[in-house]
């Protein structure tokens, strides 16, 4: 049978795990996981996809991305490529290294966004990697330590991850990592979060969240969401949108109560008064949801550079 096409689309979010070949290992040591988290970054950088989660175990890895303007599976290609070069040189091997295509799932954002977020990360926990959550708050090879420390990277959008959990950054950072905890204690209660061993064993969990009132969940194996957001990927609306008139209205009434006009705003003034309600207003814009940091950027009259040290200076 066919391999089915994937689901893909600007801003579209997925759930992405790639395994070694054969169960064998992708990383064998932090020379490995290095290079692989490095390509991570600097791809993500290139092609303006976004991470928001990411894991790497002995023999796979997950993540949580936004596509950007070229797509999932470009952005894959050469992450995926480059690593497999850089591994075979440095271990004197050759052939596959990556186990058949990688697997992605086209997720819809609301309510599996923070659900996933909490999987991914807790992976290392799960594998023995780590003995508990406390190693896991610094540990390097889990998007979960970035968060915790709460600084914004280019290819990292740790703001819209606090944002689910809290307005200001410490409040945020200790409700995230209470979510995290509340997760521990279920598996070890016997919930079903046991079944979690299995990737794809997850994802039948999660399926069942859906909220009162809403539909069934999407009978496509591709898709991780109710059947009204499956119909309209079906009509290649699968990339959750940002909601412009909602952005504009925080951006004109931050404005109004500032005495600022909208064109200095946009002009990219550095006045006092100016800068102090860009981050105001950053820090407001990222809650909303589909909105990426290079959006904010456009609409604050800035680059998505500054972006991310508005954002990373926003306590």
């Amino acid at each position: 049978m066919p391999r089915r096409a994937r689901l893909d689309a600007e801003g579209a979010i997925h759930h992405v795990i790639v395994r070694g070949i054969e169960q064998r290992r992708i990383f064998d040591d932090d020379g490995d996981r290095g290079n692989f988290v490095s390509r991570l970054a600097t791809v993500a950088a290139e092609t303006d996809t976004t991470i928001y989660a990411w894991a790497l175990l002995p023999n796979h890895a997950h993540a949580l991305v936004r596509s950007g303007p070229l797509g999932l599976s470009k952005y894959m290609r050469r992450l995926l490529t480059g690593h497999a070069v850089y591994y075979n040189r440095r271990h004197e091997r050759t052939g596959y290294l990556f186990q058949n295509r990688y697997k992605s799932l086209l997720c819809e954002e609301e309510p599996y966004f923070r659900e996933l977020i909490r999987y991914i990360h807790l992976n290392p926990l799960r594998a023995g990697l780590v003995a508990d959550l406390r190693e896991l708050d610094s540990y390097p090879w889990c998007g979960h330590a970035f968060v915790m420390k709460g600084s914004e990277y280019p290819w990292h959008d740790v703001s819209s991850v606090l944002s689910r959990f809290g307005e200001k950054r410490q409040e945020a950072r200790r409700r995230y990592r209470d979510f995290l905890e509340s997760g521990i204690r279920e598996e070890a209660a016997g919930g079903n979060r046991l079944e979690w061993r299995s990737d794809w064993s997850l994802l039948d969990w999660l399926k069942k969240l859906q909220p009162p009132g809403r539909t069934e969940p999407s009978g496509d194996g591709r898709i991780l969401g109710g059947e009204a957001f499956a119909r309209g990927v079906g009509r290649g609306k699968s990339a959750p949108l940002p909601d412009a008139a909602a952005a504009k209205a925080i951006i004109r009434r931050g404005c109004e109560k500032a005495g600022v006009a909208v064109e200095e705003l946009l002009s990219g003034s550095r006045r006092a008064g100016v800068v102090e309600l860009r981050r105001g207003l950053a820090g407001q814009l990222i809650a909303l949801s589909g909105m990426t940091l290079a959006e904010i950027g456009r609409l604050l009259g800035v680059t998505k550079a500054a972006v991310y040290k508005i954002l990373d200076r926003t306590s």
